[in-house]
C-alpha cells in the first residue's frame, strides 16, 4: 500500500499539486489519531513513507530543474541528440522522396534501442519542461 502511494503523491508534487498533497498527507494524521494502536501505526508509517517520498520529490524536481538551467548540461545532450536528428531526417527524407543516398541503419541493437531510449526521454523531458512552463 505504501509503495503505490508514495510513489502517486511524488508524482503529484512534480506535476504541481503539492498543496493537494500536504492536506492529504494531513488528512492521514487525522485518521491515525482514530485508529486502534496497530492500525494506528500503519497509518503513521504510511504518512512517514508518503513525507519521504514528497521531499525525495522535491529534491529531485530541484536537481532537474538546476541541471537543465545549466549549459553544459545542454551542450552535452546536443552532442548525441544532433546527431541522431540529422540521422533520423536523413533516414525520413530518403524514405519520403526516394533520394539515393543509402542512408545507413545504426549498426548495432544496443545503439538502436539508445536512440530509441534518447528520443522517449527528449520529448519526456521536453514535454515535463512544457508542462511545468503552463503551470507557472
Amino acid at each position: 500500500m505504501t509503495g503505490p502511494l508514495a510513489r502517486l503523491l511524488a508524482w503529484l508534487v512534480r506535476a504541481g499539486f503539492a498543496q493537494t498533497v500536504e492536506a492529504a498527507l494531513a488528512r492521514l494524521d487525522q485518521r491515525a489519531e482514530l485508529l486502534t494502536d496497530r492500525e494506528r501505526i500503519q497509518a503513521e508509517t504510511t504518512a512517514v513513507l508518503a513525507r519521504e517520498a514528497v521531499a525525495e520529490a522535491r529534491i529531485m524536481a530541484d536537481f532537474n530543474a538546476r541541471k537543465l538551467s545549466f549549459p553544459w548540461f545542454w551542450i552535452f545532450a546536443a552532442a548525441f541528440v544532433g546527431p541522431l536528428a540529422l540521422w533520423w531526417s536523413a533516414v525520413i527524407l530518403d524514405s519520403v522522396f526516394g533520394f539515393a543516398w543509402s542512408v545507413a541503419d545504426l549498426p548495432t541493437p544496443q545503439m538502436q534501442a539508445w536512440a530509441g531510449d534518447m528520443i522517449r526521454w527528449t520529448f519526456y523531458v521536453g514535454g515535463g519542461v512544457g508542462a511545468l512552463r503552463a503551470l507557472r
